[in-house]
């Protein structure tokens, strides 16, 4: 039998070899670390305090230690064996140091120690982890030359590498092998390959998985069961994961922290807010405890339905719970406030914030920044714009965007385009938003050319224009008067495969009327309704 199953497993491991292309040159992860060997680089203090954490049984928590253990273990006589070895490479693991751990190895192997599947199954990991799933598939073929038989632990890591670098088809193809070969699948297995389908959004192919895991026999723990109920809320198949919730109490899982805070950010997703009450309410009878991230759901989704003095409320029995505020659940409360138009009460919390310890993050300060702007408080939103680079923040393109938009609405079009040039001095990437935001500007101080120019560059760039970009320039287009320029861009929309939405095809069907050509507009009228795009209060006006 293990005969049948090891050359089953050199079929898996040949296939799995052909199909991804791997090749035998030495990763540059093999290299360095080793010159660091030397005592001589490492302090006496980092020495003692590196021998004490090595007797006591790998806790290392940084690199010197490692070395210095490692360094001291090789000089010993006799040579302590592979198992001693494992433990110091697992600590480096532990604190994600993968390519340290396939140098250290190299030099094992140099030494002649005699290696074990479990110390195949470490360089695997770290291989899958630095997303090498090739070499982590010629270690799997070095432990079928070595006589050894890859164990649960072997698979799960390369199955894990393979969905580290999306390679999720095969991932499910090699996990269909492994279990033909008699390999049977432990909980580690599971979790890696569901979640892998769950990240890409076929969660239905998860829940076949675990519905394959339960007829093998197998026990689902409540990781796999949150995984897959994560999964069905983001897909927005709430009332499925509900189903999932129900089932796993039927079985005696007990749901956790985990499992009652996604359901309830489902649910608040899909405008369910009662729903989501009467969940935390449940979570809080079984005496499941709260945690931030729990609060802060119930917090955002109350401060966007304007539910102001309700998510105080939450907040102040967060606080009595022992549970300390974080920057998110400021920032919903921030946010809250800047959509009533709340800039002062919005900035009283952002200056609590930093009052309790709590550092504002860049979507602190776009949050108020925004608020500013949207009240025409401009030079306060350039001063807390400007501040972020004191508190040590570098401002992103969200940022800039916040801000270049806020100053073409208060009609400060030349503060704006020096911020765009600011924006690109300091590195930070212009995107599609920014791009659209001068483009508008520029049309409304009426230099068509020059957003003409600006369009074609972003068709020339990465940067392809949206259905947003050729509304503003279609519609300032039959503004000026220019009505064949706009036409063209209509058809070149519809060319390029966006549907022109209602405002686009009204300024279409309002420049026609203009120019007195009564049966095209007709006809563009008519057309609306065969494209999916009824027409609406302002195109009737139109026809009219």
């Amino acid at each position: 039998m293990a005969m049948k199953r090891q050359s089953a497993v050199m079929a898996i491991s040949s296939s799995a070899s052909t199909l991804l292309g791997f090749h035998s040159q030495r990763s540059q992860t093999e290299k360095g670390m080793i010159c660091c060997l030397h005592t001589s680089t490492i302090s006496r203090s980092r020495s003692r305090s590196g021998r004490q954490k090595y007797q006591k049984g790998c806790s290392l928590t940084n690199i010197e230690d490692a070395l210095f253990s490692f360094n001291h273990m090789i000089h010993k006589h006799p040579l302590p064996c592979i198992v001693e070895f494992d433990k110091l490479l697992s600590a480096l693991v532990r604190i994600k140091h993968y390519g340290t751990v396939l140098s250290l190895s190299k030099r094992i192997e140099l030494l002649r120690i005699e290696r074990d599947v479990f110390h195949f199954n470490i360089l695997i990991n770290c291989f899958s982890r630095l997303q090498r799933v090739d070499f982590a598939f010629s270690v799997l073929g070095k432990i079928i030359k070595l006589g050894f038989e890859p164990d649960a632990v072997t698979f799960s890591s390369l199955i894990n590498g393979l969905c580290f670098e999306d390679k999720f088809a095969r991932a499910m193809e090699f996990f269909d092998e492994m279990v033909a070969s008699g390999y049977q699948p432990n909980l580690h297995t599971y979790n890696t390959i569901i979640k892998g389908f769950c990240k890409i959004g076929k969660t239905t192919v998860a829940v076949g998985l675990l519905k394959k895991m339960d007829k093998a026999g197998g026990r689902p723990d409540i990781v796999i069961y949150n995984t897959i109920i994560d999964g069905l809320c983001k897909d927005r198949l709430v009332s499925e994961a509900f189903d999932i919730f129900s089932e796993i109490k039927g079985k005696g899982v007990r749901p956790d922290v985990f499992t009652y805070s996604i359901l309830m950010h489902g649910l608040c997703n899909s405008d369910q807010k009662e729903e989501a009450s009467a969940l935390f309410n449940e979570m809080m009878s079984l005496n499941i405890m709260p945690d931030v991230v729990t609060f802060n759901i119930l917090v955002d989704k109350l401060c966007k339905e304007g539910m102001l003095s309700e998510a105080q409320g939450i907040i102040k029995i967060m606080i009595e719970k022992g549970v300390e505020p974080n920057y998110a659940t400021y920032n919903s409360l921030m946010n809250g406030y800047c959509l009533q138009n709340k800039v002062f009460e919005a900035r009283m919390v952002f200056d609590a914030m930093i009052t309790k310890g709590c550092m504002p993050n860049v979507v602190s300060y776009n949050i108020l920044i925004n608020g500013y702007c949207k009240a025409q408080r401009i030079d306060e939103a350039r001063e807390l714009f400007d501040e972020m680079s004191f508190r040590g923040l570098i401002p992103n393109t969200f940022n800039y965007n916040t801000l270049i938009s806020g100053l073409c609405q208060a009609g400060r079009h030349c503060e704006a385009r020096e911020l765009f040039k600011d924006m690109q001095a300091q590195g930070c990437s212009p995107d599609l938003v920014t791009c659209t935001i001068l483009l508008d500007s520029l049309c409304k101080l009426g230099y068509l050319d020059n957003a003409l120019r600006l369009f074609r560059a972003m068709q020339d760039s990465c940067l392809k224009p949206n259905l947003v970009t050729y509304d503003i320039l279609i519609r300032a287009m039959y503004k000026s008067g220019n009505l064949k320029s706009a036409r063209e861009l209509f058809m070149e929309c519809t060319f390029n495969g966006l549907q022109p939405n209602v405002r686009v095809s009204t300024a279409i069907i309002n420049g026609l009327c203009r120019e007195d050509l009564i049966d095209e507009a007709y006809k563009a009228f008519r057309k609306m309704e065969e494209d999916g795009c009824p027409p609406d209060v302002c195109s009737y006006n139109v026809i009219v």
